[in-house]
C-alpha cells in the first residue's frame, strides 16, 4: 500500500510538472466534454491565469457555439467508437486577425473495466510549419519573377473555367499576349531590365482585368489571361484591347529608356475548342497572326479546308 501511495504521489508530481511546463496545450475532458483539467500554455492562451478557472467549461464557451458543437460533435463520436483523432489540422482566426494553425491529437481514457470515461486532448501550434508549407504551395504554382500564377496553376484555373462553363453553359476567353520585341531590349539592356519589364508588364495586365480573372506567365514573355463569363467574341475583343493599350508604354527601368507593346491573339470557349490545349493553342496561333501585324489584337479564325475536287 505505502509503494502504491508512494507511486500515486509520484505520478501527481510527474503531471502537475508536466502541466506546468510544456509547450503544448494539453486537456483532459469528461464523458460531456467538459475540462477536468488543462496545462498552463492552454489556460494562457486562452486568456486565463489559473487553468482551475477553465474547469467545468465546454468548447462553445471559449470558441463559440459553431465551432464548439461541432467539436463536442466530433469528440463525442471518438468516445463513442473508441477511435482517437490524430494529428486533425485546423485554423482558428484570432482577435488580433491572425489565422492560428493546430494539430490536433485526442485519445480515449478508460477505466479498469476498459469503459471510455472522457478524453485526453493534445493540441500543438504549427503555425511555422503551416507557413512554410504554404509558401511551398505558392512557389509551386506562381512565377517567382513576377508573383503571377505559373503554367501549372494557369491549366488548373482553365480546367475549373471549363467546369464552370459546362455547368452553367457560359462562355470565357483565353489572352495569349506575347511582348513585342522582347528578345532585342533583353540582349540590348540585359537581363536585368527584362525582368523589369517582365514584372511591370504582369503588374499592368492584373491591373486590366477584374480580380476573377486570372494572369499567368507561361513562359519567357508569353503571358495568358482567362477571362471568365465573356458573352462574346466583342467582348472578349474589347478586354484584349484595353490591356494591349495599357501595355503600350514607355518607362525607364535602371535608368534605360524602353518602350514596351504587345500583341494578343484571343480563344473562346465552346466556339474555338473544349479542351485546355485546343484553346491554348488556338489563342496561341490567334497570336501569331497578331504579331505579324505588330502591337494589334485577333481573335482565332478556324483555317479554311479546301473544296474537294
Amino acid at each position: 500500500m505505502e509503494e502504491d501511495a508512494l507511486q500515486a504521489f509520484e505520478d501527481s508530481r510527474l503531471l502537475n510538472a508536466l502541466m506546468d511546463n510544456v509547450a503544448d496545450s494539453i486537456y483532459f475532458k469528461d464523458r460531456q466534454c467538459r475540462l477536468l483539467r488543462v496545462s498552463r500554455k492552454m489556460s494562457m492562451d486562452l486568456g486565463f491565469d489559473d487553468p482551475a478557472e477553465l474547469v467545468g467549461k465546454t468548447d462553445v464557451d471559449f470558441f463559440g457555439r459553431e465551432f464548439g458543437e461541432q467539436t463536442i460533435a466530433e469528440e463525442l463520436h471518438m468516445m463513442e467508437t473508441g477511435k482517437p483523432i490524430i494529428g486533425l489540422v485546423e485554423s482558428r482566426l484570432l482577435p488580433n486577425g491572425e489565422l492560428n494553425w493546430t494539430s490536433t491529437t485526442k485519445l480515449p481514457i478508460r477505466d479498469k473495466n476498459k469503459n471510455v470515461i472522457g478524453l485526453l486532448g493534445i493540441t500543438r501550434e504549427i503555425n511555422e510549419l503551416k507557413r512554410a508549407e504554404l509558401n511551398m504551395q505558392y512557389l509551386a504554382t506562381h512565377d517567382v519573377l513576377t508573383q503571377i500564377p505559373n503554367r501549372y496553376l494557369l491549366i488548373d484555373r482553365i480546367e475549373q473555367a471549363l467546369a464552370r462553363s459546362v455547368r452553367s453553359e457560359s462562355r470565357f476567353a483565353i489572352l495569349y499576349i506575347d511582348l513585342d520585341n522582347f528578345k532585342d531590349i533583353n540582349d540590348y539592356y540585359g537581363h536585368d531590365v527584362g525582368d523589369e519589364v517582365l514584372r511591370r508588364s504582369a503588374k499592368l495586365m492584373r491591373e486590366s482585368v477584374r480580380s476573377v480573372d486570372t494572369v499567368a506567365r507561361m513562359s519567357g514573355d508569353e503571358f495568358v489571361i482567362v477571362l471568365e463569363s465573356i458573352t462574346d467574341g466583342e467582348n472578349a475583343m474589347l478586354v484584349a484591347e484595353q490591356v494591349r493599350k495599357k501595355l503600350r508604354i514607355n518607362f525607364e527601368p535602371l535608368g534605360f529608356q524602353v518602350k514596351i507593346s504587345a500583341s494578343i491573339g484571343i480563344s473562346l470557349y465552346p466556339d474555338h475548342g473544349r479542351s485546355t490545349s485546343i484553346l491554348l493553342k488556338a489563342a496561341d496561333q490567334a497570336m501569331y497572326m497578331a504579331k505579324k501585324q505588330k502591337n494589334k489584337c485577333a481573335i482565332y479564325t478556324p483555317p479554311v479546308m479546301p473544296k474537294p475536287g
